[in-house]
């Protein structure tokens, strides 16, 4: 790390303190499956200062210095705290502004308001205050020895950070930092997506895996991790003031503390093809988007783990399927699976990661059934076949016993039927138009996937469900 932002908080005992902290954000999911969970870890501001908990992912830091002061010309500025109204989604930062008993007098009081705050909602006092494009000044006297309140109220559920406090006491101004609004902060971004080409950079037809355990270490050792979301993204907030500040963010190959996130089994299975899984990110002033890390599957591994019940599965074959498909078309009453309950699984399908490769239309049950008994001509025709069925078997709950694992198969899969459409010169919308497929080419991906997809289905032991 380069230049070290030091503040001199001359109202905390003298101490000068360097304050490079950083907290995880919480990442909020649902959907079918649950998905995220963030640490926040107490840290140290500096040897002698106080410590400062994350305790939420809105107060970043300085949660523990309300009530403490910092002088800034011949006043002290202290900081009492930031309040958060949900209902009217509103943040307010208060201050008390003290004489010290030495003279002159103040003759303004400047707080800065950072472009990351917005404009302030309402500020106390009215009275004598200007506001101007970076903050607001109150151009009213206080004695050396009395003080004045002020509060400042912003939109939104603002972090704290640091901000300029002015005050000019005779022919003296001075200008210090303290707590305020979201000045400094900035956010550390990306995805763990699985790599169908290898390419090391993230398509939009290459999904995220979820539930992935990423780590954010600063340059003193000091780490802090998250999982990813449910679209495999993952997001640090860290502090860092006007200094550029170095970061390391990792997918953690080792044991990780926690035995619900999906590493172990990510690294069992797939190959990093961002080598190594570790990055070296500089926050210089602006967020840092685009810190990603790809995975590949290990195709004939996965496949022996599905052979040999290392990976266990519940699956059916596509035979299944079709059955219940033309039992629901026809109002048979030897459906193992109601129409209304397969109707269910094909809206999820249609949801579930890409916009392709299945929209089936007005007649769902039709289209669905179509793509599943059309004769295959192609590799892409073969591989739609495979993907629906694994697709029909991950959202009615078969599968293996790893719903991270699923997704990130199915992924692969998504990933390999666009691709394989691109060469195929076939449009993914409704899937009825596949049997025009020409090509005969095949990618790696494409093989790769129909063979991972096949394995998984035929490896449930699932006889075909009810009778013909």
């Amino acid at each position: 790390m380069s230049d070290t932002k030091k503040i001199k908080l001359r109202g905390f005992q003298g101490i000068s303190m360097n304050y490079q902290i950083f907290s995880t954000v919480i990442i909020l999911g649902a959907l079918m499956f649950a998905c995220s969970e963030t640490q926040n870890p107490v840290a140290d501001v500096s040897e002698n200062g106080p410590s400062v908990s994350a305790e939420s992912s809105t107060d970043l830091f300085l949660k523990d210095l309300s009530g403490q002061s910092v002088r800034v010309n011949n006043y002290d500025v202290t900081f009492n705290g930031k309040s958060y109204n949900a209902e009217s989604d509103q943040s307010t930062f208060s201050y008390t502004v003290s004489g010290t008993d030495v003279e002159p007098a103040l003759n303004f009081f400047f707080l800065e308001t950072p472009a990351c705050a917005g404009g302030a909602v309402t500020f106390s006092p009215e009275q004598s205050a200007k506001v101007g494009d970076n903050g607001i000044t109150w151009e009213s006297s206080i004695p050396t020895s009395g003080s004045r309140d002020y509060s400042i109220t912003y939109s939104g559920d603002l972090p704290v950070g640091l901000v300029d406090a002015t005050i000019e006491s005779g022919n003296s101004i001075d200008t210090e930092e303290v707590p305020g609004p979201c000045k400094g902060i900035y956010t550390i971004s990306g995805n763990v997506f699985v790599d169908g080409n290898t390419n090391q950079q993230k398509e939009s037809t290459e999904s995220g895996i979820r539930n992935v355990t990423v780590v954010l270490t600063d340059i003193n050792g000091s780490e802090l991790s998250q999982k990813t979301n449910l679209t495999g993204s993952y997001s640090f907030t860290v502090f860092t003031g006007s200094s550029q500040a170095d970061f390391t963010i990792k997918v953690a190959e080792e044991t990780t503390l926690d035995d619900t996130d999906f590493n172990e089994q990510l690294f069992e299975t797939y190959t990093p093809t961002t080598l190594p899984a570790e990055k070296n990110v500089t926050v210089n002033n602006a967020d840092v988007s685009g810190t990603d890390f790809g995975f590949n599957p290990q195709t004939q591994k996965i496949i022996q783990q599905f052979e040999d019940g290392t990976i266990l599965l519940n699956t059916e074959e596509p035979k299944f399927w079709i059955k219940q498909f033309r039992f629901a078309k026809n109002n048979n009453s030897k459906a193992e699976i109601p129409a209304a309950e397969l109707l269910g699984y094909l809206l999820e399908i249609e949801n579930l990661l890409l916009d392709n490769p299945f929209k089936f239309g007005d007649n769902k049950i039709e289209n669905a059934l179509d793509i599943l008994t059309k004769p295959t001509k192609t590799d892409l025709e073969e591989l739609l076949v495979q993907l629906l069925t694994a697709e029909l078997n991950v959202v009615s709950g078969r599968g293996s016993n790893s719903p991270d694992f699923d997704l990130a198969l199915l992924a692969f899969g998504e990933n390999a039927a666009a691709e394989e459409s691109v060469t195929s010169g076939v449009a993914l919308q409704v899937i009825g138009s596949v049997a025009d497929a020409t090509s005969t080419s095949t990618s790696t991906s494409t093989s790769d996937a129909s063979s991972l997809l096949t394995s998984f289905n035929f490896s449930g032991g699932g006889g075909g469900g009810v009778g013909d």
